[in-house]
């Protein structure tokens, strides 16, 4: 299998294309410095390929050869934690690459693309009933108008969830971890349909491996695909 990683290097990307790469799969990672998965590189040769870019500064004959050999597309996208990753451009760095993919991907496949999406378990599934009290309404309003990146990350599964996936070339996945942690061993994990606590109250805890478990396994695993395309599943580390 052949997997377009997107934001690779950050703390869970990296991960992705660790576990991806020790299955014996092809990773194609966008990044803007190699030297950051350089170990990787040296590790496992020619099933990492490096290039230097985004999916929003590729060229689109660049970007649509990537998407017509992938297999799948997984997105780690994130903005930084300063002045300027949170309030600089591009604001809506997540929604506007998964759309500049959706807009490709039609016109140079002639079957579906995977692609999963990590997300927040603070983005609501407006597709089903997922009811947040009162107070924790009102502090997600002030989020999304003081903070960029939550109205990014609502914005991107609001796109690929009203997608007329009958008229693209394009299946998904919208994973949503809650409060992510760093953690060095695999542990085991809960995925849910939808948040089973406040994502602002009495938020849970997930590592960023487990984080990358989930969606490796998602594009590998085709039962797991089936049970879970076109849904935002949920995880949580196991109690």
């Amino acid at each position: 299998m052949k997997v377009l990683v997107l934001g690779a290097t950050g703390a869970t990307g990296r991960h992705v294309v660790h576990m991806l790469l020790q299955q014996q799969h092809h990773v194609v990672a966008l990044v803007r410095n190699t030297e950051t998965l350089s170990a990787l590189d040296t590790e496992f040769g020619n099933q990492l390929t490096q290039i230097k870019g985004t999916a929003l500064t590729l060229s689109d004959s660049q970007l649509s050869s990537l998407i017509a050999e992938a297999d799948g597309v997984v997105t780690c996208l994130g903005h930084n934690l300063t002045l300027k990753g949170v309030y600089g451009a591009p604001r809506m760095l997540v929604r506007d690459s998964i759309k500049r993919i959706v807009n490709l991907t039609s016109a140079v496949r002639a079957n579906p693309l995977k692609i999963v999406l990590m997300n927040s378990s603070g983005v609501r599934n407006k597709d089903q009933h997922e009811p947040i009290s009162f107070m924790q309404h009102l502090v997600i309003g002030l989020i999304r108008a003081l903070l960029p990146p939550h109205r990014d990350n609502e914005q991107a599964a609001d796109y690929l969830r009203t997608l007329d996936v009958s008229k693209t070339q394009l299946q998904w996945t919208i994973v949503r971890p809650d409060a992510l942690i760093d953690q060095d061993e695999n542990e085991e994990y809960d995925l849910y349909p939808a948040p089973i606590r406040s994502a602002i109250f009495d938020s849970g805890q997930v590592s960023r491996i487990n984080v990358a478990r989930v969606m490796s396994r998602l594009l590998i695993d085709p039962e797991l695909w089936h049970h879970w395309q076109g849904r935002m599943p949920v995880v949580y580390n196991s109690a």
